[in-house]
């Protein structure tokens, strides 16, 4: 019986994760076809999960998507991560003293996963958004965490989630990858030069905990042209320095470095 239960709720789970990588609302057999399951079994686990909040059917139509109570869940999760918590503030000064977007970011699984954002006063058209996933090798926030690790763990995580080329800019070569990732261990501040989205300029650093593991990493996006015309360098030391700020917060001592 307890067999049973656990394989109830593991399909579970796996019907929600489907619903979260997909941009648009599923039907049950596409749902079905994407977890190898019967779409009777789907259709069940469906009236369930939206009884309890977790999914919600469209109307007027058959489709699914993730209902507000994951939304509830995935706020207080936010809400109770310490360095969301601890980097707000220091977020907001430098999204406002920049007026470019700001992101904070954690390693999870060899991707980054947005968890905070800040606005900038321009309108910018860009892909990220709190909750998304994206690349490690051509994202600043991503290739400032890489510079923290060592080269096997680098290495491990190209070979498994490879090098898609996103740009004409995109690295696509582990050699000249690691090339820069010595460089941005010198200067613990990354730059991606339209690699993830054209015509968009990204800084990223990472940032340390107490224990001096990076456990996440900051950054300031902008359109290419007014990047450039504020200055990479200047961008970059204000980067710098608020990551600083937000080490030193969680305990980080730059002295022991």
């Amino acid at each position: 019986m307890a067999e049973k239960y656990v394989q109830t709720l593991e399909r579970s789970l796996d019907i929600l994760e489907v619903l979260a990588h997909t941009e648009e609302p599923l039907g049950v057999t596409e749902i079905g076809n994407r977890i190898s399951l019967h779409k009777s079994t789907v259709h069940r686990i469906l009236q369930t999960l939206c009884y309890r909040g977790y999914v919600e059917k469209e109307k007027n139509s058959e489709r699914y998507k993730l209902g507000i109570k994951i939304v509830e869940l995935g706020i207080r999760f936010f809400n109770d991560l310490e360095i969301r918590i601890v980097a707000g503030p220091i977020l907001e000064d430098l999204a406002k003293s920049l007026d470019e977007v700001v992101h904070l970011v954690l390693h999870d699984d060899g991707e980054v996963v947005y968890i905070d954002k800040r606005e900038s006063s321009h309108v910018v058209s860009m892909r990220s958004k709190v909750g998304r996933r994206a690349p490690m090798h051509c994202t600043a926030v991503g290739k400032a965490l890489l510079s923290t690790m060592p080269e096997e763990e680098v290495m491990r995580i190209l070979e498994t989630k490879g090098m898609p080329g996103y740009t004409p800019n995109t690295l696509i070569e582990p050699a000249k990858l690691l090339e820069n990732l010595d460089e941005i261990r010198n200067t613990q501040i990354s730059v991606e030069f339209e690699e993830d989205e054209i015509r968009i300029i990204c800084l990223g650093t990472p940032v340390y905990d107490f224990s001096g593991r990076a456990i996440g990493a900051i950054s300031v996006s902008g359109p290419a042209a007014r990047i450039r015309e504020k200055g990479i360098e200047h961008i970059g030391q204000e980067l710098k320095r608020s990551g600083e700020i937000i080490s030193a917060k969680l305990g980080y001592s730059y002295f022991k470095r």
